[in-house]
C-alpha cells in the first residue's frame, strides 16, 4: 500500500509540474538515486560495461527519450545500441534476425500481439520486480501466457496510450455549441450526443466536418472490440453491439458527419477526432495545430449510464527471443519507461491537455485492449475489417459482416496456433 501511495504522489507531482507550463517551468523531474536501486532483483553494477540493443522504428535522438537514453548510459555504464527497422515489417525482420543469430534485446510491441509471440521470450530472464507500482498491471496480465508475462508498460509513461477525444475549442466556444467535456461532466457524453454534436458542427458550413474517427477506437468505446484474448486464446467477439456500432458509424459516414481517420482534424475545420493520447503531444499527430484551440476529454459511451472504460491499442516492451543481455535490458526498461526521468515541460500542446494526459493515463483499472489492427496486420495481409464501414452503406453492413465470419475465424485459428506453440515452448523450458 505504501508503494502505491508513493507512486500516486509522484504522478501528482508530475501533473503539478506540467500545470506550470504556461509560466515557463522546465527541467527534468527524475531523481539521482543510485543506479540499480529501482530494480531490487538485480545489482546493476554487474552489467556496467555491457551493451544492449533496442530494436525500434522511432529514433530516440529525435524525441523526448534521447536525453533519457544518454543519461542511462552515463549513470549505468550500459551502452544502448538503437537499431531502426521498418515498423510495417517489424516482426518479420526480427524473425529474420533471430534466424541469423543477429537479434537485438528489446522488443517494442505496438499492435502485433499475439503474432509477436513468435519472436519474443517471457520476461523471466529480465529479472524485473513486477510488484513495483510503476508497472501497468493491466499490460502484464494481458500479456501473460501460462503464468509468464511477455510485456511491460508503465503507468503514465511518456507514450502512454488511451483512446480519447480531442476537439477544436474555438469551434465550440465561438458557435455556442455544448462541448464534449461539458457533456462528459453532465454524465451525458453518449454516442447519441456525439452524433448530435457532429450535426451541429456540420451545420456550420459545407467545409466543416463533425469528426475524424479511428474505427477501432470508436468501436471499443461503444463496447465492441471484435476480438478478445481470454484464457490463452483469441476469440471472435462480433456480437450484436459490434453490429449496431458498425451500422451507426456507417450511417454517420453516409450522412457526411464523420470521416475515416484522425488526420484531417489538423486542418482546423473538424470539430472533433476520436484518436489517442499521441494527439496531445506537440510532436504527435497535430504538430502544426494551434495549441490554444486544442482540448481533450474522454470518449463517449454507447448509452447513458454505461461506464467509461480505458480502451487502448496493445503496446508494451519485452524481450526478443534469444536476447543476449536480458537483465541489462530489464534495467534499461525500468528507467526508460519511468516518466519521472523525462522533461515533460514542453511535450504537450498546452497545460490543460497535459493535465488531462496524466489524469487519463494515471489509472489503468477497467482497461480494455483491442486486437483488431494486430490481427489484421499479422493474420490477414494488413486488412482491417473494422474500418470497412467507410465502404458500405448501413443497409449493407449486416450482410457484409456476416460474410466475414469465416475470415475472422480463420484469423483466430492462426493466432491460436502461434499461442499454442509458445505454450509448448514454455512447458519445454520451464517444465510447467
Amino acid at each position: 500500500m505504501a508503494k502505491k501511495a508513493v507512486r500516486l504522489i509522484t504522478l501528482l507531482l508530475a501533473i503539478a509540474m506540467v500545470a506550470t507550463l504556461a509560466v515557463g517551468c522546465g527541467g527534468n523531474s527524475g531523481d539521482s538515486s543510485t543506479p540499480g536501486s529501482t530494480n531490487s532483483n538485480v545489482n546493476a553494477e554487474e552489467y556496467r560495461g555491457s551493451e544492449i540493443t533496442y530494436v525500434t522504428w522511432k529514433d530516440p535522438a529525435l524525441y523526448e527519450d534521447g536525453p533519457v537514453v544518454e543519461k542511462f548510459e552515463k549513470e549505468y555504464g550500459i551502452k544502448v545500441n538503437v537499431q531502426l527497422i521498418d515498423q510495417k515489417k517489424y516482426v518479420s525482420l526480427i524473425s529474420s534476425s533471430i534466424a541469423a543469430g543477429t537479434q537485438g534485446d528489446i522488443f517494442f510491441e505496438t499492435e502485433t500481439f499475439p503474432g509477436s509471440l513468435t519472436v519474443m521470450q517471457p520476461l523471466d530472464a529480465a529479472k524485473l520486480d513486477l510488484t513495483d507500482p510503476i508497472w501497468d498491471q493491466a499490460m502484464i496480465k494481458a500479456s501473460t501466457i501460462d503464468g509468464h508475462p511477455y510485456l511491460v508498460d508503465t503507468v503514465s509513461n511518456i507514450w502512454a496510450e488511451r483512446d480519447i477525444l480531442v476537439y477544436n475549442k474555438a469551434i465550440f466556444e465561438n458557435n455556442g455549441i455544448t462541448s464534449p467535456a461539458e457533456y462528459y461532466a453532465q454524465g451525458k457524453w453518449t454516442f447519441e450526443n456525439f452524433r448530435y454534436v457532429c450535426q451541429q458542427v456540420k451545420a456550420l458550413g459545407k467545409q466543416y466536418m463533425g469528426a475524424g474517427v479511428i474505427g477501432q477506437s470508436a468501436l471499443a468505446a461503444a463496447g465492441a472490440t471484435l476480438f478478445d484474448f481470454k484464457d490463452n486464446k483469441m476469440v471472435v467477439n462480433a456480437d450484436k453491439r459490434f453490429y449496431d456500432a458498425m451500422t451507426l458509424l456507417s450511417q454517420m459516414k453516409t450522412d457526411g458527419l464523420i470521416g475515416l481517420g484522425y488526420e484531417r482534424f489538423g486542418d482546423g475545420l473538424h470539430g472533433m477526432a476520436i484518436t489517442n493520447c499521441y494527439a496531445l503531444k506537440k510532436n504527435g499527430f497535430y504538430t502544426n495545430y494551434n495549441s490554444v484551440n486544442l482540448a481533450a476529454t474522454y470518449l463517449p459511451v454507447w448509452k447513458e449510464g454505461d461506464e467509461h472504460t480505458y480502451t487502448s491499442l496493445f503496446r508494451g516492451w519485452g524481450l526478443i527471443d534469444g536476447a543476449k543481455n536480458p537483465v541489462a535490458a530489464g534495467i534499461f526498461l525500468r528507467e526508460y519507461l519511468d516518466v519521472t526521468n523525462y522533461d515533460v515541460s514542453k511535450a504537450f500542446h498546452n497545460a490543460d491537455v497535459a493535465n488531462f494526459f496524466f489524469q487519463a493515463t494515471g489509472d489503468s483499472s477497467n482497461k480494455i485492449f483491442y486486437y483488431t489492427a494486430a490481427m489484421g496486420r499479422i493474420y490477414d495481409n494488413d486488412h482491417r475489417i473494422y474500418e470497412d464501414w467507410s465502404k458500405y452503406s448501413p443497409a449493407q453492413m449486416t450482410s457484409y459482416l456476416d460474410g466475414k465470419k469465416n475470415v475472422l475465424n480463420s484469423m483466430v485459428t492462426k493466432a491460436n496456433a502461434d499461442i499454442e506453440n509458445e505454450r509448448k515452448w514454455i512447458k519445454e523450458n520451464f517444465g510447467e
